[in-house]
């Protein structure tokens, strides 16, 4: 055999074995190319488990949250967490706490989830952002977009235990009752949140304050069958033009703005207030009422000016 043909033989079997390799991917061998696409459907499948089964999401999102909060007066604290299959996140428990202070949290919220735009991660951000969460016995359900130019809030509170409460033991000593709802609705216009305008009302059915203290000060014995807010947001000021508290021992007029400040306890106040006795007032808390700074009504009511801050506030 010559050199020539040698080499000719040589190149037709490189030719059938590279025909043999390529036969998997086509037609004539439809039962192998199946079962190779099978395969590596299930490896990706295993690698993506494995992967999520094993990402560090806690130390992730400890990292992050040490972030936003490093300039403010809070901590937060989360329980485990782990992504499900909508891409939801779920956490068991989240705490937040005063930096310094290791008492009672100040919102201890279990079973949160946050759900992220599918849409806005194809362009890279989870807005607007679905966030569920229980606590003290109720639950809350919000949309959130804190983009200056998108920036949109929707929130929903239902069934908020007062009784079951913590945060309110460093101020108040004593049984506190009552379930908070309400809703909160605003919207940027694309100019920021410092630009919102929207809604806001809240109700505490059934508050009680029973052996109560403020500050170390004694306070009687209230109980309130209907106590609401309803208020309207625009460009950082809460405009209040209802505020109503109807119950057995006193009923309180109000209305006023509140200058919305960051953190939120140094917003100002500016409330005129009408207190009045009712049936269940003793004479104790009538005498009470008739000291207060103000005016004086019809039937012994009392008209005050309220000021200083949400933290601190002042009669005036």
């Amino acid at each position: 055999m010559t050199t020539a043909a040698a080499g000719a033989s040589t190149l037709e079997r490189v030719r059938a074995r590279a025909r043999g390799l390529t036969s998997v991917f086509d037609g004539r061998t439809g039962g192998s190319r199946r079962s190779l696409v099978a395969y590596a459907g299930y490896t990706l499948l295993l690698f993506v488990l494995c992967f999520i089964a094993t990402f560090p999401h806690d130390l992730l999102l400890q990292r992050a949250l040490r972030t936003a909060t490093a300039s403010s007066p809070f901590r937060i604290e989360t329980g485990p967490g782990s992504l499900g299959w909508s891409l939801g996140y779920g956490i068991e428990s989240l705490r937040i706490r005063g930096k310094a202070d290791d008492a009672e949290p100040l919102l201890l919220a279990e079973a949160l989830r946050f759900s992220p735009s599918r849409l806005g991660l194809l362009f890279g951000n989870p807005f607007p952002l679905g966030i569920g969460a229980a606590l003290y016995g109720g639950s809350i359900r919000a949309t959130v977009d804190p983009r200056p130019a998108s920036f949109r809030v929707d929130a929903a509170l239902e069934g908020l235990d007062l009784s079951r409460y913590t945060g309110l033991r460093p101020w108040v000593d004593g049984v506190v009752r009552g379930h908070v709802e309400g809703t909160v609705a605003l919207d940027g216009g694309g100019r920021g949140p410092a630009a919102a305008t929207g809604t806001v009302a809240l109700k505490i059915p059934g508050l009680a304050l029973e052996g109560a203290k403020v500050r170390g000060i004694t306070v009687p014995d209230l109980h309130f069958g209907d106590v609401h807010l309803i208020g309207i947001v625009k460009n950082g000021r809460l405009e209040i033009s209802e505020l109503v508290a109807d119950g057995q021992e006193l009923d309180l007029r109000g209305e006023g703005t509140v200058l919305l400040r960051d953190p939120l306890d140094s917003s100002v106040l500016s409330l005129d207030l009408t207190i009045t006795p009712d049936a269940g007032a003793t004479d104790g808390l009538k005498m009470v009422v008739n000291m207060l700074p103000g005016s004086s009504g019809a039937g012994g009511a009392r008209r005050i000016a309220l000021g200083g801050t949400l933290g601190r506030p002042a009669v005036r």
